[in-house]
């Protein structure tokens, strides 16, 4: 079971109530372009995109900010017009270069996710800081984000906080959220379940899915409150419905264990591919593990390799691990490379494998007349002895390369991890780079 600790990103798109479309139907075509840009707005609220399209670009040619903004949001979200980021970052930036604060943010968000522009956390924020000091709560909780991740300025939880607080005073729904998550993991306030669950309530009050699915987990978990499963269930669903993955995973690791319902594994896959069909990690990572053992699903080794293939590529380290063992038991006294040797990170610690002979791979002849170039992340475990074993393809390039690499990986040879100056097997990841010269 996994809490999102992920903080909530948020963009912003300001929606101005208008009248009916049958009240502008029997009047002339709007003249003035703020005319213009409210009505674009009446369409994009019925859903009529390519309507909305029209009436922002006639709006946004005669310089209406308000306008070049909307475009922004089209072009980024593809609603009536194909997904164009850099088309997108282009008319933010007309709107942000006029003072509107809804672009300034919408631009920092591109910076800060490298969408349509190369990823500059010190241009988002630039960006979010014109906005936020213009008082807009999505640029708040976006720069509160960036100092708790440490994005672009040094980690400072107590500036997140600060942001945050700001947001939250507007009852910005993400901000609300996050302050739940600095006060549950106790980032730069005292740990505290009880403010942590009343802004999750406050945060959920406002429709936040994220918000009621850790409301969920801390029930699930008795976090300051009595554990109680069937309230985990109810806030889950209600984030589920939402389409909150994490919220469908963890329904699914309910009735994989029975947990306030009767313990169901056909159910629980069901959940767990609604959440994998959105690309969450863990559920993919544990959709395999019931394809593995054959629990609610027929037992098939190639599915269950998929699945794990697609939660390791995204860093899920359990997936990994599973993955490898499709290969063959794991060694019993296998490491975990979760604590490296460093600085801050003195004895007791793992030093990793090095590879001491790793000649390049061969290139495949169908990969060399396509000239074709890409990087393979092979898996495998360095064992006491500095052999290796249970290669993988983590994540492939296709077109042959994949086997060359790991025949590659095959013949190198490593200096194996220690932990207490003795030799252990550990399982690590290797990227072979195929290149043309």
């Amino acid at each position: 079971m996994k809490l999102n600790l992920r903080p909530v990103l948020s963009l912003c798109l300001l929606i101005v109530p208008l009248g009916s479309l049958a009240e502008t139907r029997t009047t002339p075509p709007p003249a003035t372009p703020e005319a213009q840009e409210r009505l674009g707005t009446q369409y994009f609220q019925q859903g009529d995109y390519a309507s909305a399209l029209v009436w922002y670009q006639k709006a946004a040619d005669q310089g209406n900010a308000e306008a070049e903004n909307d475009l922004g949001w089209l072009y980024q979200h593809a609603l009536g017009v194909p997904q164009d980021y850099a088309g997108a970052a282009s008319w933010y930036l007309k709107s942000a270069q006029q003072g509107n604060a809804k672009a300034e943010g919408n631009l920092g968000s591109l910076y800060r996710d490298g969408k349509g522009v190369t990823k500059d956390y010190s241009q988002a924020m630039l960006w979010f800081r014109k906005a936020a000091d213009q008082g807009n709560d999505f640029a708040e909780n976006n720069l509160g984000l960036l100092y708790e991740s440490g994005y672009g300025v040094p980690q400072d939880y107590a500036q997140a906080e600060e942001w945050y607080r700001k947001a939250a005073e507007k009852q910005n729904e993400g901000a609300e959220n996050n302050l739940g998550h600095l006060y549950q993991n106790g980032f730069g306030v005292k740990q505290d379940y009880f403010q942590a669950m009343a802004w999750y309530y406050r945060s959920a009050s406002h429709g936040s899915a994220v918000a009621q699915n850790n409301i969920g987990v801390l029930y699930k978990n008795g976090f300051g409150v009595e554990k109680d499963y069937e309230k985990a269930l109810t806030w889950y669903q209600r984030a589920a419905d939402k389409g909150n993955s994490d919220a469908q995973n963890n329904i699914g690791w309910l009735y994989q264990n029975g947990w306030g319902v009767k313990q169901d594994y056909a159910e629980a896959a069901k959940w767990y591919r609604k959440a994998a069909e959105q690309g969450n990690a863990e559920a993919e990572n544990n959709l395999g593990r019931l394809f593995q053992q054959g629990l609610g699903v027929n037992p098939d080794k190639d599915e269950a390799a998929k699945w794990f293939r697609s939660a390791a590529a995204k860093g899920n380290n359990e997936a990994v691990l599973n993955l490898l063992s499709i290969a063959g038991p794991l060694p019993s006294d296998l490491t975990s490379m979760n604590r490296i040797c460093s600085e801050k990170n003195p004895e007791p610690c793992v030093t990793p494998p090095q590879a001491i002979f790793d000649p390049d791979p061969e290139y495949s002849k169908e990969a060399r007349l396509a000239k074709y170039e890409g990087t393979c992340v092979i898996g495998l475990i360095v064992e006491a002895d500095g052999s290796s074993s249970h290669i993988t393809v983590i994540s492939g390039v296709g077109k042959g390369l994949d086997e060359k690499a790991m025949d590659a990986v095959r013949s190198w040879k490593f200096r194996p991890a220690t932990k207490g100056g003795k030799p252990v097997p550990a399982e690590i990841l290797v990227e072979v780079q195929f290149h043309l010269h």
